[in-house]
C-alpha cells in the first residue's frame, strides 16, 4: 500500500513563522527546518511529520495546565465536570475564531475527526468529552485507532504505538481528510505516532490539533500558536 503523503502547511508570511519549525512553529536554530524535538521524531518514525497546531501554550501549574489535569484527574467528580465545561467553552470559542485560520495552517480542511487514545485507559481518551462538546467537531468525530505494541512517551515515537480500530473500514475514508485532536502535547511524540498508524493504514491525515501545548518553565513560548492565550472573557 502506498503511503499518504502529508499535507504541507500554508506558505503565506501571515500563517508560517519565518524562522519556527516548519510541523510545530517552535524556535529553532538558524537555518534549521525543524525543531530539535520534530527532528528527532522523524528519525524515530522514518517518515514525513503532520503539521501541528496548538490553541494556547502552558506552563506546569498554570491555568490551563491545572484545567487539562484537572478534567481528567481530579478527585472530585463536580471539579471534573467543572474543568471539562471550562476547557470545552474555550475549544468552542476559538474555533469559533480561529477555524478558517486553521484551515489555512494545515492547507486542507477536514471533514473526520479523530483523537489520540489514552496512554491508561482501555479504549478511547479523555479528550473525546470535550470534542463531543464541540460543535465544530463532534458531528465529525471517529474512533478510528486504539493501543498498539510499540512503546510512545516523551519525546518516543513509535510506527506501532497505535493501531487501526478492529473495525476501521480504510475504503470509507478514501476520499476524505483527518484531523487528528489531542489535549495536551509537549513534543508531540504521541500525536505523530497515531498520525504514523493512520498514514500506514493508507488514512490521509491533514494535521493535529492540541488545546494545550506545555512550554519552558520559564515562560518561554515557541510561535506557532493561534489565537495565544486565554483572554478575560474565555477565561471565566
Amino acid at each position: 500500500m502506498v503511503q499518504p503523503r502529508p499535507h504541507r502547511p500554508a506558505t503565506a508570511a501571515s500563517e508560517v513563522h519565518p524562522t519556527g519549525c516548519c510541523v510545530c512553529g517552535a524556535a529553532t536554530h538558524d537555518r534549521f527546518a525543524l525543531c530539535y524535538c520534530c527532528a528527532t521524531l522523524v528519525g524515530q518514525l522514518q517518515m514525513p511529520l503532520a503539521p501541528l497546531v496548538a490553541m494556547v501554550d502552558y506552563r506546569v501549574r498554570d491555568q490551563i495546565h491545572r484545567r487539562l489535569r484537572g478534567y481528567k484527574d481530579a478527585p472530585v467528580a463536580e471539579a471534573r465536570q467543572m474543568y471539562l465545561g471550562q476547557l470545552s467553552r474555550f475549544v468552542d470559542q476559538w474555533m469559533a475564531a480561529h477555524g478558517s485560520g486553521l484551515s489555512r495552517r494545515l492547507g486542507c480542511a477536514w471533514d473526520v475527526v479523530t483523537t489520540v487514545p489514552s496512554s491508561r485507559r482501555p479504549a478511547g481518551a479523555p479528550v473525546d468529552a470535550i470534542v463531543a462538546r464541540a460543535p465544530d467537531l463532534q458531528g465529525l468525530h471517529r474512533r478510528l485507532l486504539v493501543r498498539g505494541p510499540g512503546p510512545t512517551g516523551h519525546l518516543a515515537a513509535h510506527r506501532q504505538g497505535f493501531s487501526p480500530a478492529p473495525d476501521l473500514d480504510v475504503g470509507r475514508l478514501r476520499d476524505r481528510t483527518v484531523l487528528v485532536v489531542d489535549d495536551s502535547v509537549t513534543t508531540g511524540a504521541r500525536a505523530q505516532s497515531a498520525v504514523a498508524a493512520l498514514w500506514i493504514a493508507g488514512v490521509r491525515v491533514v494535521g493535529i490539533l492540541a488545546i494545550g501545548r506545555a512550554v519552558a518553565p520559564d515562560g518561554t513560548c515557541p510561535p506557532g500558536t493561534i489565537g495565544g492565550e486565554l483572554s478575560p472573557e474565555q477565561d471565566e
